[in-house]
């Protein structure tokens, strides 16, 4: 038992990094999609995403659309929330996948509904 102890004890700082980690977004460009309420297809973005220090900042950048900043980003368990205003305040919420992509809706005031798909950058 008391060796179980000193295993546990040794790998313990290695489970906080990892779950630390996985708390955390990857720096840099993502790809993804956006379909907007109404639209057939969805429209192909990418997402800049930096970290300063505790502050996750993303843009999306929509081509011809624009490039709007996410406000109040944050990430709790599985789960990335935000919000941003392409016209109407869109409030976000997107679940991490499997693969380490983020999927969900944002709804604006007016009940539209759009999905969202956010995909990490390629690890080299």
């Amino acid at each position: 038992m008391k060796r179980f102890a000193m295993i546990l004890s040794a790998a313990l700082p290695f489970l906080a990094v990892d779950a630390a980690h996985a708390q955390k977004l990857e720096p840099g460009k993502w790809t993804g999609t956006v379909l907007a309420p109404g639209e057939q297809q969805a429209l192909e973005v990418s997402y800049e995403v930096a970290l300063k220090g505790d502050t996750i900042d993303i843009r999306v950048n929509a081509g011809d659309h624009g490039s709007f900043a996410f406000s109040e980003v944050k990430l709790a368990d599985k789960t990335l929330t935000f919000w941003f205003t392409p016209g109407p305040r869109v409030d976000c919420t997107l679940n991490r996948r499997e693969d380490g992509a983020f999927a969900g809706s944002c709804r604006d005031p007016q009940g539209g509904n759009a999905s969202m798909v956010m995909i990490p950058p390629k690890k080299e």
